[in-house]
């Protein structure tokens, strides 16, 4: 038996995958490409609706229809701003900003100690003599072993 794809199918199938595609879009990391194929097919959906007074007993209010294709393009040119806006405000935090920062010397011995950062404590190798509240630099990190440097 072949299924003979109507208009009016293919419409429902279209608005239902381009709603779909765009809640989706906020939980899978697609980056705008779930949003965007939503969009295209939602709108194609609103396109072949133009003219039908009625859609499966519903009637159809075009002007509301718009508005919430309108109102799906401003949400998806709004997330992809604020994702160029992450993407380029770079590393804030964590390990990765450490170099350069000062740190606190709490306990010394030779070469090696612990020293405070930011409210954390960090094993640390760095130069010799140094005692508890010297202030240090953080010249690199190896795993979870800060390379020391002596302040200037």
């Amino acid at each position: 038996m072949i299924m003979v794809m109507t208009t009016d199918l293919i419409i429902l199938v279209l608005l239902i995958t381009g709603l779909a595609f765009m809640a989706l879009e906020a939980f899978v990391p697609a980056f705008g490409l779930m949003g965007m194929a939503g969009m295209a097919a939602f709108i194609a959906a609103l396109f072949m609706l133009n003219g039908h007074d009625v859609f499966y007993g519903i009637p159809v209010n075009m002007p509301l229809l718009a508005g919430i294709g309108i109102l799906g393009v401003i949400v998806l040119a709004a997330s992809f701003i604020f994702t160029r806006r992450t993407l380029k405000a770079g590393i804030t935090a964590g390990a990765e900003i450490l170099p350069g920062r000062p740190a606190v010397v709490v306990a010394w011995s030779g070469t090696s100690g612990r020293v405070r950062v930011e409210g954390e404590e960090w094993a640390a190798n760095g130069p010799d003599g140094l005692i508890p509240g010297d202030t240090v630099i953080i010249q690199s990190r190896d795993n979870l072993t800060l390379i020391l440097k002596k302040d200037a």
